[in-house]
Formats: structure tokens, C-alpha cells, sequence
């Protein structure tokens, strides 16, 4: 009961104070609040856009994975430049990313995630894409950034000789699969000849005995993925470029809720003082 009535009487005189200096409370507040809107107002105004996108390093380095295609190395090439963009390195910026000064100042923020997807298990697993979040000071130069990006990744020399590699082994395995789907047609062709039955084997699947394919059409199956990988899988692709985006972003409320909570202590222990002397 004691308690319950010294809370009381402490809400009550936190009331009453509120009350005596209301005035100098509010004028407070009121300009904590009209300065974040200034600054708001002044500060430089920014966008903030994201893209999906892949990488085919992991493919070019021919290593087991946990996953396939894993992105790992394509997310933390990307997220190695926050280095420089945290320490306002505006020429290496430029450097790395074959573009101006100017394009480089205008990258506020970049981060790049791995992206997830939830099964029936409830449980996540990682897929292979990853998402960039970009904020830039001037909307017109993301996609001068998007392809600064392209370039940096292009003349990496780890990815470059890596993919250069890649495309060379690629090429040699798809002219061995060429000669041996030629050789094992002429083999077809000659067994017919002589009525020997040298048919390539059959590969079935299902419990029907279905018969779903045979060694020259294996053959073709992966010397046209080795194609497609040759020709799509770059060191890095754009599966959604960045969003064009034309609002700017501000952080009124949230600074605005802090400043009138700053200015309210100060006010408050200012009235303190006041009522003290």
C-alpha cells in the first residue's frame, strides 16, 4: 500500500513539474524539432535500389561446394569495396570500377547478401543468386554504377584468369564430346553395315523401364550445358538490374521522434536547475 501510494505521488509530482515548465519543455522540443528538419532539408539526399544478381567464379574454380554455384566469392568482392567507400577512397573507387571521381563520390553505401529460400521443413537453403543494396547521392549515375560493377568483376585478375581458364577447358571438353558422339555415330553406322548391334546403351529410369535417353544423346545433353555455361555463366550477371528509383530518402520520423525525446532530458534538466537555484 506504502509503495503503491509513493508511486502515486511520484507520477504526481512528475506531472506537476511537466506542468510549472511547460514553456521552456516546449520551446525546447520545438527546436529539436525544427533542427532535424533543417538538417534533413540540407544534408545531401539519397536513393537507395537493388539488384539480383549471379556469379559463375565457383564454376570457374571447379571446387566442391556445399551448395552449386556458390556466391560466396562474388559477395565479399563486392562487399570489399564498402573498404574504400567507408573511408571516402573516391580514386581507388573510380579506379576499381573504371569510372570518374564523380560517379565514385556520388556511392553512399553498397552490401551484397546471400539470398535463402524457405522449404516445406521450414528450414532455408542457399540459392545460387545474391541481392545488391546500393545508396547513392545521385540517382542518374546508378547505371553507371551497375556497369562499374561489370567491370569490376571483368578485370579482377583472380576472376580473370580463372574464367579464362574456364573457357579453355570448356572449349577442349566440348570438341572431345563432338568427337566421340562422331565416332560413336560411325561406329552405329558401320555396326548397320555388317547387322552387328552396337546401339549405344540405353539409360532407363522409372519403374516402368522408361527408356529416357542413350550415350550420344547424354553426350549432346552436356555439351550444350558446357555451351550455355560457356556463353551465360559471366563473372557477373545482372538477373534483375538496379531499380530506377526517383524518391529520395530521409529519416525525418526517426530523428525527428530522437530530437524530441534529446531536447525534452535537455529541457528538463535545464528546469531542474532552474527550480533548484
Amino acid at each position: 500500500m506504502t509503495e503503491e501510494l509513493n508511486l502515486k505521488e511520484l507520477f504526481s509530482n512528475f506531472v506537476k513539474f511537466n506542468i510549472r515548465n511547460k514553456k521552456l519543455l516546449l520551446i525546447f522540443m520545438t527546436v529539436g524539432v525544427l533542427s532535424v528538419i533543417l538538417f534533413q532539408k540540407l544534408k545531401p539526399p539519397y536513393y537507395e535500389t537493388k539488384a539480383i544478381c549471379m556469379s559463375g567464379i565457383s564454376e570457374y574454380e571447379r571446387q566442391e561446394q556445399i551448395e552449386d554455384l556458390s556466391q560466396r566469392t562474388a559477395i565479399d568482392l563486392i562487399n570489399h569495396l564498402k573498404i574504400n567507400i567507408e573511408n571516402q577512397d573516391f580514386s581507388q573507387i573510380s579506379k576499381v570500377l573504371g569510372v570518374n571521381n564523380e560517379i565514385a563520390a556520388t556511392i553512399k553505401e553498397i552490401e551484397a547478401e546471400q539470398l535463402y529460400q524457405q522449404d516445406m521443413n521450414e528450414k532455408f537453403y542457399a540459392l545460387n543468386k545474391f541481392e545488391i543494396s546500393l545508396t547513392v547521392f545521385d540517382n542518374t549515375k546508378i547505371s553507371d554504377v551497375q556497369s562499374g560493377l561489370i567491370y569490376y568483376f571483368a578485370n579482377n585478375e583472380f576472376v580473370q584468369n580463372y574464367h579464362e581458364r574456364y573457357l579453355q577447358s570448356n572449349a577442349n571438353l566440348i570438341r572431345d564430346i563432338e568427337a566421340e558422339i562422331q565416332l560413336l555415330g560411325t561406329i552405329r553406322v558401320e555396326g548397320a553395315k555388317n547387322n552387328l548391334d552396337v546401339s549405344s546403351v540405353n539409360i532407363v529410369n522409372g519403374k516402368d523401364g522408361e527408356v529416357v535417353g542413350n550415350q550420344i544423346v547424354l553426350l549432346s545433353k552436356l555439351r550444350e550445358e558446357l555451351k550455355v555455361n560457356r556463353d551465360l555463366l559471366n563473372p557477373l550477371v545482372y538477373i534483375q538490374e538496379f531499380a530506377d528509383v526517383n524518391q529520395k530518402e530521409d529519416d525525418i520520423l526517426t530523428w525527428g521522434i530522437l530530437g524530441i525525446f534529446i531536447s525534452y532530458i535537455i529541457g528538463m534538466i535545464l528546469s531542474i536547475i532552474i527550480e533548484v537555484k
